[in-house]
């Protein structure tokens, strides 16, 4: 999936767009359907395919995606298709998602541990992360047994690191 600049500015136009219109929601669904179609192998193939015509492509994608999206959805698929662009909706949707979370004040935390927790821990975790971060706090869970104990949370540029493994590395920096 390519990214960069041209990912963000698109994703920067359509929160614009759907912030103006009070569509934020809408606008999430719809370029998830938008994603989930171009990412589909034999469609991307088809709309890679030099020999068809720009006209011909979004004419194609009208069938598929008319009666799924709003209407300004359905002209980003347009707008993106006649400049070659269609490669860019992953990082459209993952910079557009972040652009909502942050004017929502929310905050993604990837949290490891090297144990599953459940959501009783889960629930404490987030509440200590909105503590420190002052937003509402959406967790990934990942396992990694390697950190021995604890947990290492991220949180945006923030590193929480209080596992076992830092802890150790920590003493023998200090009795070295």
């Amino acid at each position: 999936m390519p990214t960069g600049s041209a990912g963000r500015r698109y994703a920067q136009a359509v929160f614009e767009v759907a912030k103006a219109s009070n569509q934020l929601e809408q606008w999430a669904k719809d370029l998830e359907v938008i994603q989930q179609v171009l990412e589909t192998p034999e469609i991307s193939q088809r709309l890679e395919n030099p020999k068809l015509t720009r006209e011909n492509k979004v004419g194609f994608l009208s069938g598929i995606l008319k009666a799924e999206v709003s209407q300004p959805a359905f002209n980003l698929v347009t707008l993106l298709v006649n400049r070659s662009r269609q490669m860019y909706i992953g990082a459209i949707v993952t910079e557009y998602k972040q652009l909502v979370n942050q004017f929502k004040g929310i905050a993604v935390a990837e949290v490891t541990t090297a144990v599953p927790i459940d959501e009783a821990e889960e629930a404490i975790i987030r509440q200590k992360l909105s503590e420190i971060t002052g937003k509402q706090i959406i967790i990934t869970k990942k396992v990694d047994p390697s950190i021995i104990g604890g947990l290492v949370a991220r949180v945006g540029d923030t590193l929480i690191d209080g596992s076992v493994t830092s802890r150790l590395q920590t003493l023998r920096k200090t009795l070295a």
